[in-house]
């Protein structure tokens, strides 16, 4: 009988301390609808910058990289929008429809979203009504081509007050800067009501004040209105301009906070939110944009889920990293981000 009694206690004791462990903040499951950018070869069927032509072994070799790394949404670049509105001919390409057979065939899992946008002013002329008209086709008839289950919007609007990047800007139209939210908003609307099924991502930069990026921020009240219209959205949280760890801190809180007021909304409370992290070094004019001791990876993503934990208490708000880009992140650099994301 006591050892009866002992054994009980025993096991009431472990039932206990598994119960604590696994209310622990630090115990928070991390989401893991994690997302990366890739590069045009895969639809272009060769580099446009080293001229490489694909072949069946790199499909291969992205779809193990992307495997390995437990990653689920790959934004292949099909090209941004021509100042017509269209998309260039090789992403409707045979090339193209092969390479996402392919892929699939190779992880079946993963979930491939077309790549598309440009920056307001060069390309993207979101004030204009037969541009808007010609996107909108064009990206319905993209998914219809690529047998995707949904596209990747990604629009810039480049601040001016920059040597390096006012030249990215091309043509500034009177008050396309007051409403260009709503113009975006707008677009989505738009595309959600051609694609009513599709699998809709978006991408903007993050919303803290402590943040200093080189495009315009969405508001709070303009995000309000873009969940409605999609499923998935990346805040990049780099290139922030931040040279202070606790600043750095802070903005993530401010972040994750926002999020969770986003998560809150009858509309918002369906969609995935990722936080974005770069992979890559910048041009050494926008250098000051990035601190590598504060934004290197384990930094950046050990400061995030501590966000996690703070502010979500039991319950994770991300549902996920988006990286950018596949085609600079170093084989150390995934193995960061398995450590301290994907398979932590």
């Amino acid at each position: 009988m006591m050892c009866v009694n002992i054994l009980s206690r025993v096991s009431a004791l472990l039932c206990i301390a598994t119960l604590l462990y696994s209310c622990e903040p630090d115990r928070i499951k991390l989401g893991q609808q994690n997302a990366v950018w890739t590069e045009t070869i895969f639809f272009r069927g060769h580099s446009p910058t080293t001229g490489f032509a694909l072949t069946d072994a790199d499909i291969r070799q992205y779809a193990s990289t992307l495997k390995t790394n437990n990653i689920k949404y790959s934004y292949i670049f099909a090209g941004p929008y021509g100042s017509d509105g269209h998309l260039p001919a090789y992403a409707f390409s045979e090339t193209a429809i092969r390479s996402v057979k392919k892929l699939q065939e190779y992880y079946p899992e993963i979930v491939i979203l077309p790549w598309v946008g440009g920056i307001q002013g060069k390309t993207v002329f979101l004030n204009d009504s037969s541009w808007v008209s010609n996107a909108l086709n064009d990206s319905k008839a993209l998914v219809k081509t690529l047998g995707t289950p949904g596209i990747h919007i990604d629009f810039e609007y480049i601040i001016k007050g920059h040597e390096y990047l006012d030249s990215a800007v091309v043509k500034e139209i009177p008050g396309v800067s007051e409403q260009y939210g709503n113009y975006v908003n707008e677009f989505h609307k738009s595309l959600r009501t051609l694609l009513p099924d599709a699998f809709i991502s978006s991408v903007v930069v993050s919303t803290p004040p402590g943040t200093k990026h080189w495009k315009r921020k969405t508001t709070i009240p303009e995000l309000e209105t873009l969940v409605q219209y999609i499923d998935q959205i990346s805040f990049l949280f780099y290139d922030t301009h931040i040279n202070d760890r606790d600043d750095f801190i802070e903005s993530s809180n401010v972040l994750i906070n926002d999020i969770k007021h986003l998560k809150s909304g009858d509309s918002g409370s369906r969609v995935q939110y990722l936080v974005a992290i770069g992979t890559f070094i910048n041009a050494p004019a926008l250098q000051d944009f990035r601190n590598m001791d504060i934004e290197n990876i384990p930094n950046t993503l050990e400061v995030i889920k501590n966000s996690e934990r703070s502010i979500g208490d039991t319950t994770a708000i991300i549902d996920g990293i988006a990286i950018y880009c596949n085609w600079q992140t170093s084989d150390d650099e995934w193995k960061e981000i398995r450590d301290n994301w994907t398979f932590y």
